[in-house]
């Protein structure tokens, strides 16, 4: 399975409280007022191929705007509970007049969220209302990666470091004038949305954990690593960060598990 931290720089525009209250009131341990709420709307990701040749498909959009319903967003994907400043209650695929980099019709993921409208959140929502806030990060588990040109799985291939299908086509190549993508597909589950810091490369993030991952640690547990000492140089900051994230981890399944709760 993988798990995907996926950034997109959009727009973040305000949603109707009036309208939306009894919506808002399925999330809520007492029924709250409009005036006691501030909603926005953001689009949480779409179909374009992003900087690392990835693109999530319509089918995956469709099942993704099911597992938002009800997750919450956070600042910086710090999963801690003062962290959590609001919650999703509608994700909808949109429709758009535009094409993808593939020439496919463009759609995307739009979320409405609320937040309690209180001193801690005022600086927030002045935030957003100003313009300045209006980044954001999703995270999600998909099951697959597939090949564009043959829908093929993609894995790494551990010659070249490339993700490559079983078909031969590789990640990033054009095939008879097609470029060929990871689609990620089959959604398992919906982690949560975050407002996040413009980060200096422009774009999507993708941080992957593919799930022939014990796979490859079988292989590089069996072999002579003695001449990969500048990967294996590059590799080992990687494995300290995971063990540090170990306890972030329990954080966030405990905080998912009293997020359902509220579903």
């Amino acid at each position: 399975m993988e798990r995907i931290d996926k950034f997109k720089a959009f727009s973040v525009k305000k949603a109707d409280a009036q309208s939306d209250i009894a919506l808002i009131n399925r999330y809520s341990l007492r029924e709250l007022t409009p005036e006691e709420v501030y909603c926005f709307s953001v689009v949480l990701c779409d179909n374009e191929v992003d900087r690392d040749c990835e693109r999530i498909t319509e089918k995956a959009l469709g099942t993704l705007a099911a597992l938002f319903v009800g997750k919450t967003g956070i600042t910086d994907h710090r999963w801690t509970a003062e962290n959590q400043i609001a919650r999703l209650y509608r994700v909808e695929v949109e429709d758009t007049a535009e094409k993808n980099q593939l020439g496919l019709p463009l759609k995307r993921l739009r979320g409405s969220a609320y937040m309690i409208k209180n001193e801690e959140n005022q600086p927030m929502i002045d935030a957003i209302d100003g313009g300045i806030l209006k980044e954001v990060s999703v995270g999600f588990a998909c099951g697959a990666v597939l090949c564009s040109c043959c829908g093929k799985p993609l894995r790494r291939n551990w010659d070249t470091w490339k993700m490559q299908c079983e078909t031969g086509h590789i990640q990033g190549e054009s095939y008879d004038g097609k470029l060929c993508c990871g689609e990620l597909d089959d959604p398992k589950d919906a982690y949560e949305f975050s407002f996040v810091a413009v980060p200096a490369q422009r774009g999507a993030g993708v941080t992957k954990a593919f799930e022939d991952i014990n796979g490859a640690f079988d292989i590089l547990m069996e072999s002579d690593l003695r001449q990969h000492g500048r990967r294996i140089e590059a590799l080992m900051p990687r494995l300290r960060r995971a063990l540090a994230e170990e306890k972030e981890l329990a954080q966030r399944a405990e905080i998912a598990k009293q997020a359902q709760k509220y579903r």
